[in-house]
């Protein structure tokens, strides 16, 4: 009787397990057949590639919902093989361009300098009515490069004295911070400055910038481009590829940006469009303003209101001199608040804060809103797109702020500030800033470069949003995603 149980207990399981595998080779043939006809299903084109990679069919208002289960949780989500990598799917979101708002208005006036042809041209109606030479700007990589965005004059002054450069800057016309167009400046004795001097303003010949001054009204938009005309959108050089069957690395971020710096391609992203807090990674967005609206050279005291701000990072004491250029390294080392605070009260906090947000608006910063200069605001908000923008436009911009991320420490009079990232002893680390609040949890951007051209590095920002206690482990789990499963072709 035994025997004729378990005879037939066998039998059924065998044919359990057989008829289980058909019905996965039915689904495999089901899958296949999808793949190999769904451009012709929808009418759409049918990339050439070497390369498989899995495109998500879920729309942006369903990642909104994202808690647990979500992509990085390990339940499955409709996916598809799909011929070539993020850029040409139908379905993919696409950053766009830096700024969506650098086109010259049909009606009325504008004012376009352009600082790689080195041309300053006066725009009314849609058309050019007068072009210049621009004669001086600020040096690319300093600290006082000059701003690239979409501005408006906010000031114009026939003689404006300089109290960074101690200079007289004629027919002098601002667009954002210590930032202005104006003529060829000179001492107080009256001796013009030397050809190669520049704080970082666009300067002309005081000839034309009459002209220009005459034209150009406090509102007038005032359009900065940078290296190229294209230079603050991104240039789809190159193509990025990975793996048939590579899986993107389960991490607990509940937004997330993997791109490339230099062309602006996305290699993988997830959520970009939800704004989030953004704890301490408002920091990059707090020195960047600092460096393009405050005399570096300036010396400052650490109120009582400054000291009293949530946490103890930076070692500063109520009543000390700090020189502001050296504020920048406890708020980007060490996260301080209290540095964060410093500096915002030296401009005018609520001014300072105003700046931030212009600052973000000028570089189509369009998801982006900022309450104080540290972070721990839960108001202070951004998505890991806009983040991105950010980022690149910084490194491209004012590379001086990753700079000092890269550091260990930096050592000014009694103080020294020692770095906080977890990445500080990477050999391919360009720079950072983590951040962490109640409501934003765990915030990370981390820019690497990574050999995956066939002979070059490529440098890559991996921004996290919305993360456990994990970034630095999901940071590097990405990197070695990238290393074994994507390549980039030009």
């Amino acid at each position: 009787m035994k025997l004729k149980f378990f005879l037939g207990l066998f039998v059924a399981i065998m044919f359990g397990l057989a008829f289980g595998q058909s019905l996965v080779s039915i689904g495999e043939a089901t899958h296949e057949f999808a793949v190999n006809n769904f451009s012709k299903i929808n009418n759409l084109p049918h990339f050439a590639s070497n390369y498989i990679s899995k495109v998500h069919f879920w729309k942006n208002s369903e990642k909104k919902e994202m808690g647990g289960e979500s992509l990085n949780s390990g339940i499955a989500s409709p996916v598809f093989e799909y011929e070539d990598f993020p850029g040409n799917e139908p379905d993919a979101t696409s950053t766009g361009k830096i700024s969506e708002d650098l086109s010259v208005p049909k009606e009325g006036k504008a004012i376009v300098a352009n600082l790689e042809s080195m041309k300053l041209d006066m725009y009314e109606d849609g058309k050019i009515k007068d072009t210049f030479d621009i004669l001086g700007k600020g040096r690319p990589g300093t600290a006082w490069e000059t701003p690239p965005g979409a501005f408006e004059l906010l000031y114009k002054k026939e003689n404006h004295f300089s109290t960074i450069g101690k200079v007289w800057m004629p027919f002098s016309m601002q667009f954002f911070g210590n930032y202005f167009i104006h003529g060829w400046p000179y001492y107080p004795d009256g001796t013009p400055v030397a050809e190669g001097y520049s704080g970082g303003c666009i300067r002309l010949a005081n000839a034309d910038m009459e002209k220009v001054y005459e034209f150009g009204e406090v509102g007038t938009k005032t359009v900065v481009l940078g290296a190229t005309e294209n230079t603050i959108s991104f240039n789809e050089k190159g193509v990025y590829s990975t793996k048939k069957g590579a899986k993107f690395p389960k991490i607990t971020a509940k937004a997330y940006m993997v791109a490339d710096l230099e062309s602006g391609s996305v290699i993988a992203s997830y959520g970009e469009k939800v704004q989030l807090p953004i704890a301490s990674l408002t920091k990059m967005m707090t020195a960047l303003v600092s460096l393009e609206t405050i005399n570096q050279y300036k010396e400052t005291k650490v109120s009582r209101t400054a000291y009293g701000t949530y946490g103890a990072q930076g070692s500063l004491l109520t009543g000390e001199k700090i020189k502001i250029s050296d504020t920048l390294y406890p708020l980007l080392l060490e996260s301080s608040n209290d540095a964060a605070e410093v500096l915002a009260e030296f401009a005018g906090r609520n001014a300072f804060i105003k700046n931030m947000n212009d600052k973000a608006a000028s570089i189509a910063l369009f998801n982006t809103e900022f309450e104080d200069p540290s972070g721990l605001s839960k108001n202070n908000i951004s998505t890991a797109e806009d983040l991105f923008k950010l980022v690149k436009y910084i490194y491209k911009y004012k590379s001086y702020v990753f700079e000092i991320t890269k550091l260990k420490d930096y050592t000014s009079g009694k103080h020294t500030w020692y770095s906080n990232s977890k990445f500080r002893n990477d050999d391919n680390y360009l720079g950072g800033k983590n951040g962490y609040t109640d409501d934003a949890h765990y915030t990370l951007v981390t820019l690497v470069e990574l050999p995956l051209g066939e002979f070059e590095k490529r440098k890559i920002a991996i921004i996290l949003l919305n993360s456990e206690k994990t970034t630095e482990k999901d940071t590097r789990a990405i990197i070695l995603y990238l290393l074994n499963n994507v390549y980039y072709t030009e």
